[in-house]
């Protein structure tokens, strides 16, 4: 698209403008350039807490629900409280590791408007990238099994690493690419991306 009598390459911020990926990131990035206060990047934990562990789960388990009939799983109800209070603790586990591992080492946290300030590569990003996304899917899996049976564990688990991986993948990289150049890049190519590589000792 372009106007009459002027391309569209002359117009300063035309095709940005088009672009919502760049639009997201660029918003993101202007929070990364502040110096958030101790009480701020608390109130950002305590939303992103009830939004991602209460709200999310919610909708989550709401979708598998209406989709369960559709996966044809039985599991001894036993047997899936078990697998559902041992997924609810490492998932939490997780999330409660890497969002320490960020307040402390990155000095911020994992709500996108109090990010950290430095790259967290240590703790839980040792051996991947995501933990955050990692502990996240893991407790929406138990949570979906606990209120509604494995098939909603399933979907919960399948809906959370699809929209995780998706927002990873085409905004929070290309973030985190501009904000700390060559030193995300080398622990990008050598750090998985959700989850850690198993080494089988001999």
């Amino acid at each position: 698209m372009s106007l009459p009598g002027f391309p569209t390459s002359q117009l300063p911020g035309f095709k940005k403008d088009l672009n919502l990926k760049r639009i997201i990131i660029d918003f993101l990035l202007k929070f990364a350039g502040k110096n958030h206060s101790k009480s701020y990047k608390i109130v950002s934990v305590i939303f992103g807490a009830i939004l991602f562990l209460v709200l999310a789960p919610a909708v989550l388990t709401a979708t598998g629900l209406f989709l369960k009939d559709y996966i044809p799983v039985q599991i001894n109800r036993v047997i899936e409280l078990t697998a559902a209070a041992t997924s609810i603790a490492c998932g939490l586990y997780f999330l409660m590791w890497a969002a320490i591992m960020q307040w402390k080492i990155g000095e911020g946290t994992p709500a996108p408007n109090a990010p950290t300030r430095r790259l967290v590569i240590t703790g839980p990003y040792k051996y991947c990238r995501n933990p955050v996304q990692l502990g996240a899917i893991l407790y929406y899996f138990g949570v979906g099994i606990f209120i509604a049976g494995a098939a909603a564990g399933i979907i919960n688990f399948i809906l959370g690493f699809a929209a995780g991986s998706f927002y990873h993948k085409f905004i929070e990289e290309k973030e985190l690419e501009e904000r700390f150049g060559e030193e995300y890049r080398r622990y990008r190519k050598n750090t998985p991306f959700l989850f850690p590589k198993i080494k089988l000792k001999r």
